[in-house]
């Protein structure tokens, strides 16, 4: 079964125009959570479900120590998570301080085996449904 998308109205403005728009949209299925990670692993290896449980939670609290302190975090199939500053400018060197950080977020860089298997994805239509695009505050 390939990815569902469905077929969204969009209303773009170019040149002072307002036209409608048909774009195809990724339907976003539930959430994986680990519970779910770990049950699949455990049924492809001989660790146990708690087993996994147990290495996956640790995998996660050092990924954030290692982003925490500046470290990138390369996962062999997976990609590499950087940590990455928002930051304000000065025209002034001698300005540049901490107090120019607005905060830490983390950018990730799917790694070849990942970008391969995603080239190789399938799409299928959900239903044939034209969806509206709904602003967050528009009623």
């Amino acid at each position: 079964m390939g990815i569902k998308y469905f077929k969204q109205r969009r209303k773009i403005t170019k040149n002072s125009v307002a036209q409608t728009k048909y774009i195809p949209k990724m339907q976003l299925e539930p959430v994986v959570g680990m519970e779910e990670i770990a049950e699949m692993v455990e049924k492809k290896s001989t660790m146990s479900r708690g087993d996994i449980l147990g290495v996956l939670s640790e995998v996660e609290v050092v990924i954030s120590w290692m982003l925490e302190m500046g470290h990138p975090v390369k996962m062999t199939y997976l990609g590499t998570f950087y940590p990455v500053l928002e930051v304000s400018s000065v025209d002034d060197p001698q300005q540049v301080s901490s107090k120019l950080i607005k905060r830490l977020r983390c950018v990730f860089k799917p790694g070849k085996y990942l970008r391969e298997r995603l080239k190789k994805a399938e799409f299928s239509l959900g239903d044939n449904k034209i969806r509206e695009v709904s602003y967050k505050g528009k009623k």
